[in-house]
């Protein structure tokens, strides 16, 4: 099974719903870049999910060095982790739904810190 067969399987209903509907990358909000079904199996791999995050998929990122992720157990819930602590840190938590989360164009507070970073 390839990591596209694995997601479109496993992935939230949600989430399956907005991608059947958007072949392409799409810029929501201020700072979300959510992959489109073109590019999602090439940045996940290239970001190595399934080493460093099995289980997990990445449907974007935020522009500034931040993986926006979801599980492969039909959760619809959101999530975030540093491209470069993949697999070191705990994704941390963003929202309880794709939906809604999109709905409300995708809300990165993170991006909001004073840190530079982003990750604060």
């Amino acid at each position: 099974m390839t990591q596209l067969d694995d997601i479109r399987a496993n992935a939230s209903a949600e989430y399956l719903a907005y991608s059947k509907d958007h072949p392409d990358e799409q810029t929501v909000g201020d700072y979300i870049l959510l992959y489109g079904q073109s590019h999602i199996a090439e940045r996940n791999e290239t970001y190595e999910l399934p080493t460093y995050l099995p289980g997990w998929f990445t449907i974007g990122d935020d522009g500034g060095g931040t993986a926006i992720l979801m599980r492969l157990d039909g959760s619809p819930a959101v999530y975030r982790c540093g491209h470069g602590a993949l697999g070191s840190l705990d994704p941390g938590f963003v929202a309880d739904s794709f939906a809604s989360w999109l709905a409300a164009d995708c809300p990165a507070s993170w991006m909001d810190d004073d840190d530079d970073y982003g990750d604060g």
